[in-house]
Formats: structure tokens, sequence, C-alpha cells
């Protein structure tokens, strides 16, 4: 008989859950259109982390989970995948790269909203890979060296994440990718009090902690509305992500008649581009408004200049960036691969 009280981690999980949404809702602006926003925002962050603490949690089934979830002004311009993983089992990840402009993957430790952050333990890009005249690739995944294309993974390793940019998503075909295991290990166990009790304690937690982080995220960037700076180190030290990345990021806080003006000369780069979020920083619905760009969709001036327009309405712009009906929000410009950091001009005009 288990001595694990399932009632009481039932209602631990569902206070951490009540709690979350209390911090969302008291760090709101005073409108229930941005704390609706927010109740949303909680409710798919407990979707992600259940799915992920439960369902997907066992890294003996090597499941590679590819829907994403909007944390942190996560890119239009990127299709997420991710999967638990373990050092005590080996894995081999299958792909074609299809329209994928490039692929990028990282063995992680820690996590979001712990203590130590997510930790880096490895990285690979597309440079990485061997890919084959059809464009297909293949990548060992163990803590033993392996020949050819190696993720290593280290003692803390509980996690694989894999970003690939698709530089005009709507019309292009994302990468297929499979993972499974090549170890002959043990099989997955089935679920008992105790896993469970634990798994929904690290969902509430996660969510709560996640919410929590975030949070601290936009209030550095509404400190310094319609102004596009580089992320505080100290925000950026609990995230690790794209080695390559540098990451900038903005606030606006718009009426229906101003215009938010962002000009700057791009650097050589493998990769920019800019995109809108809402207040929790979730990306907006890029996949009927245009709230991104990047260096294969923006138009460039005759001297090199890129100049964005950031408005509620259109103002009749190429570089026209969709508010999608939010009055308020963050801004992420990310330069990858970058020979230097440019400088950004920003202005707000009456349209």
């Amino acid at each position: 008989m288990s001595e694990i009280d399932l009632a009481k981690s039932w209602d631990e999980f569902c206070d951490a859950l009540r709690d979350a949404g209390r911090q969302v809702l008291d760090a709101s602006p005073d409108n229930d259109f941005d704390r609706a926003e927010g109740l949303r925002y909680v409710t798919r962050l407990a979707r992600n982390f259940l799915n992920a603490n439960l369902e997907e949690a066992d890294p003996a089934r090597a499941v590679l989970n590819q829907a994403g979830v909007k944390i942190g002004l996560d890119n239009p311009d990127y299709a997420y995948g991710g999967a638990r993983i373990s050092p005590g089992f080996d894995y081999r990840l299958r792909g074609r790269l299809n329209d994928a402009h490039s692929i990028r993957m990282g063995a992680f430790s820690g996590g979001l909203g712990t203590p130590e952050g997510l930790i880096r333990d490895s990285y690979l890009t597309t440079e990485d890979l061997e890919l084959d005249s059809d464009g297909r690739f293949e990548v060992a995944i163990s803590s033993e060296p392996q020949s050819g294309p190696w993720l290593a993974m280290k003692e803390g390793t509980n996690s694989l994440t894999i970003r690939q940019t698709l530089l005009d998503r709507p019309n292009q075909t994302p990468a297929e990718m499979t993972l499974e295991r090549t170890d002959a290990g043990s099989p997955p166990q089935p679920v008992d009090p105790e896993r469970l009790a634990g798994a929904l304690g690290r969902a509430g937690f996660t969510v709560a902690a996640v919410v929590g982080q975030f949070l601290g995220w936009t209030a550095s960037f509404a400190a310094h509305p319609h102004e596009v700076r580089p992320i505080d180190p100290e925000l950026l030290a609990f995230a690790q992500g794209d080695p390559d990345t540098s990451y900038n990021y903005g606030y606006f806080d718009l009426g229906p008649d101003v215009a938010w003006i962002i000009e700057f000369e791009p650097p050589e780069c493998e990769y920019w581009n800019i995109q809108l979020g809402n207040h929790w920083l979730e990306s907006l619905d890029f996949e009927y408004y245009p709230t991104s760009l990047n260096h294969h969709t923006a138009v460039v001036e005759d001297d090199g200049t890129v100049r964005v327009v950031v408005a509620r309405r259109d103002p009749g712009h190429p570089n026209w960036l969709d508010t999608a009906g939010h009055s308020r929000g963050g801004l992420a410009l990310r330069w990858v691969g970058a020979d230097h950091e440019p400088e950004v001009r920003c202005r707000v005009e009456e349209l």
C-alpha cells in the first residue's frame, strides 16, 4: 500500500496553479484583455508542463514533442522540438532537412524556473550535421563519444531541445525528425503513486516559477519603453539558449494612432529577426497577422537600412509589424552569428 498522500499532492498542484494565476492577475495591466491573456498563458503552461512531467516524462520512451510552447518571446520563425532524455540511455535522432534554413539542437540540464536555470551541456548546428544528397542526417545522443555527429550528455542532462529556422514559415515544409533509443536498457515503467505525486509537484512548481521568472523579464523591458536594448545578462543566465545568438528586447505601449519606428543596418550574419509578443511575452498570432520580419522577408532601403514600423493599424509601410489588437507588449530582435552589434535607433511618431 502506497504511503504517498495523492489527495495532498493534487491539492498542492491545484494550489500552485491558483498561485500562478494570482501572480498574473496581480501583475496585469488594468484591463480584462491582458488579464484574460494572462490566465490563458497559465493554462498553456499547465498543459505543457503536465505533458512534459507526465505523458512524456519517461526518458526511456524517447518521445519527441514538436508542438512548442509560447514562453519568453518564442520566435515565429522557429519550429521548436524537444524530448526528455537521460544519460542512462543512448539515443539516435534521424531527420530530413526539407525547407529548414538551419537546425540547432542542444542537450540541457536544469530547467526554466529552477534555481540553477536552464544549462546548456552541448550543442550542434546544421554545420555539424552530415547531410546526404536528400538532406537526411543522423545524430547520436549519449554520454560516451560516438562516431559522426554526436550530442554529448553530462551527468545531469535531462532534456533535448531543437530549434529549426524557417524563413518563410507559412509556405515551407519543416524538417522531419524522429527520436529512438539505441541501447538495450530497461523498458519504460508503469506509473506509480510516488512518480505521479512527483510529477504533479514538478508541474505545479514549474508553472508558478516560469510565470515569476518571465514577469521579471517583462518588468525589465517595460522599464525602457520604445527602446531596443541588449538583454540583462542576469536574466539570460537562467535561460541559456543558442550560444551564437545575440538577444535584444523592447516593450511597446501605443495608442491607436501612434507608431514605434525602429531602424538599424543589419550586420553580416547567418540570420536575424524582429518580432512582437504580448505583455506575457508570448509570440502573437503570427499565422494570421504580420507580427515578425527576418533577413529574408524584410524590405531593405537603398542605403542598407531596415526601417520597421510597429503600429496598431496598417501605416502603408512594407515593414509593418501588426500588434494584432494589442496596445502593449514585448519585442525581440535577434542576430545569429553576427560579426558585430549594430546601433538600433528608435522613435515614436504620430501616424
